[in-house]
């Protein structure tokens, strides 16, 4: 049942990203709420009909905490080299007002909204497809290839129903994403094998959305070369040091052994 359930999955979270983006370019804003909550409803759903119960949802905690770390500086010091560097290169400019006090201020107070969002996306992408793929033998690499094509379908319907979305032409912001995103599919969903719990990618989640809010909220940017320096998946400068992360955390050696897994939990809800 494990490759149906995973079909099952990406045909409904695709199936549910298209109803809330439909709903927002007809006026209607609960398609925002439609769109962020799909892939946790698409996991519910998806777990009740073909019988996966828990199994695999990874609650736990582990002894992997470099990985844990991972999670939490990744997207701080990413935003903070590709911003600075545009700073350096005279690209980027920021308003009289802004400072790391203000910006570390403005993040906080998004982080606990992102988190509970962060939440709803890694219990479906990290939480059910990537340990459903792998109890079914996929490769890491496949796997996080799967989870990441489907991540980026999955964002084109909001993204179409959102035209603020991108300022760039879709012909060069369609592939610049596409990168980004699977660099960061691809760095979540070790985190996820690496550790057996979901949190690494939730932590990651949840900050890099929180501070991305808070670095292009109205007034931080005076001017900014977005198609290099912007602080998001599509930004050129983004993409390379997540690719570089990800190259990275892909040359580690995976255990011989299978990390522990936290006692806290009944053991059905871990990964085979």
């Amino acid at each position: 049942m494990l490759i149906p359930n995973a079909v099952r999955y990406v045909g409904t979270v695709i199936g549910i990203s298209l109803i809330g983006g439909g709903a927002i370019m007809a006026g209607f804003e609960v398609g925002g709420l439609v769109f962020a909550v799909s892939p946790f409803v698409a996991a519910v759903i998806v777990r009740a009909i073909g019988g996966d119960g828990l199994r695999g949802v990874g609650l736990g905690w582990t002894g992997k905490h470099g990985w844990y770390w991972l999670a939490i500086v990744m997207f701080p010091v990413t935003m903070a080299v590709s911003v600075g560097l545009g700073l350096l290169a005279g690209a980027v400019e920021l308003g009289k007002d802004v400072s790391v006090a203000s910006i570390g201020a403005a993040t906080l107070v998004a982080l606990v909204p992102r988190l509970a969002l962060a939440i709803g996306e890694e219990f479906g992408w990290r939480g059910y497809l990537t340990p459903l793929l792998h109890a079914n033998r996929v490769h890491p690499l496949m796997n996080h290839a799967i989870v990441g094509v489907t991540w980026v379908l999955w964002h084109v319907p909001f993204i179409i129903a959102t035209p603020a979305y991108t300022e760039q032409p879709v012909w060069l912001f369609a592939p610049l994403f596409a990168c980004g995103v699977m660099a960061i599919a691809f760095i979540l969903g070790e985190t996820r094998l690496r550790t057996k719990s979901v949190w690494p990618a939730v932590y990651a989640h949840g900050i890099g959305n929180a501070l991305g809010y808070a670095l292009l909220g109205e007034g931080v940017f005076t001017r900014i070369d977005g198609l290099w320096f912007a602080p998001r998946p599509e930004g050129i400068i983004m993409i390379v040091i997540l690719g570089f992360i990800a190259v990275a955390v892909g040359l580690i050696p995976r255990p011989a052994t299978s990390p522990p897994v936290s006692d806290t939990f009944p053991q059905f809800l871990f990964m085979p």
